[in-house]
């Protein structure tokens, strides 16, 4: 049984005007979105996962200002709650997406609104075994509008598999300084490489495994021999993305700027994001 067929054949009998997820899908989705949570308590709004209520799907997303997720979800949604949205609790989506096997096959989502539409901070799960979670995290506030922040120009890009591309992640996150931010360069080089490393530490250099190398037109270098771009950032980051990602997916990473954020695409839509770090 297809996502949508579930939920509409779970809105058909269920009396109620709860929100009506995929439960697996949900899940594995809060999951990835939650990786982008702060753990910082100067910033209490962004310990939340920001949910977005769309006519039919839900948008996740979370920031801590230096990493992004985002990640959109088929949803059967009742029409009142249309273009309203809520927060979760990262701790609380932390916990609940743990497994997201056994908690049946829809999740309802029933977010609590006052009389102005308005999120109360509170939200009830109730799984398709009849448990029910309740996240009680008291009143929302206003979320920063993810989309604004995501690239929308791409002038380098390449797709790298998750299973072969976290191994060399995890080995050169051994050459790296949590002091000094973890950070890393990645180079596209020749108009045909990939490498990362750290710099000034040749033997950390690893070329990265990827296909469909773009280059825009105007980075490309004479006779194959050069620098078409550098990017620096936190590696710990990327890894906590990656991770998240299923094994054999594609990831799709796109550049607009060494001084902009990168961005990869999951093969399911899904989005992060990660900030660069000036070194100079």
């Amino acid at each position: 049984m297809n996502t949508q067929t579930l939920l509409n054949n779970v809105a058909t009998t269920t009396n109620n005007d709860a929100i009506i997820v995929n439960a697996k899908e949900f899940l594995k989705a809060l999951r990835f979105v939650a990786v982008g949570v702060s753990t910082k308590k100067s910033r209490p709004t962004l310990m939340n996962i920001h949910v977005g209520i769309n006519e039919n799907e839900l948008v996740l997303g979370a920031t801590d200002s230096h990493k992004l997720t985002y990640l959109k979800v088929g949803a059967s949604i009742p029409s009142e709650l249309s273009s309203k949205e809520f927060l979760v609790d990262g701790k609380f989506a932390k916990n609940l997406s743990k497994t997201p096997t056994k908690h049946g096959e829809y999740l309802l989502i029933k977010p609590e609104f006052n009389s102005n539409g308005r999120s109360v901070g509170k939200v009830t799960f109730i799984d398709g075994n009849n448990e029910i979670f309740i996240d009680n995290h008291g009143s929302d506030d206003f979320y920063p509008e993810l989309e604004r922040v995501i690239p929308d120009r791409t002038y380098f890009s390449f797709e790298t598999r998750k299973k072969e591309l976290l191994p060399v992640l995890k080995e050169l996150k051994k050459f790296t300084n949590a002091k000094d931010g973890n950070v890393v360069r990645l180079e596209i080089q020749d108009n045909s490489g990939v490498v990362i490393g750290v710099d000034g530490n040749d033997s950390s250099i690893q070329e990265i495994k990827q296909k469909n190398l773009f280059i825009d037109e105007k980075h490309i270098v004479e006779n194959d021999k050069g620098l078409n771009f550098e990017i620096n950032f936190n590696l710990k980051y990327l890894i906590e993305l990656v991770q998240k990602c299923d094994s054999t997916e594609f990831l799709k990473f796109s550049f607009s700027g060494t001084l902009r954020p990168f961005t990869f695409i999951r093969e399911n839509a899904g989005i992060g994001e990660i900030c660069p770090i000036r070194t100079y």
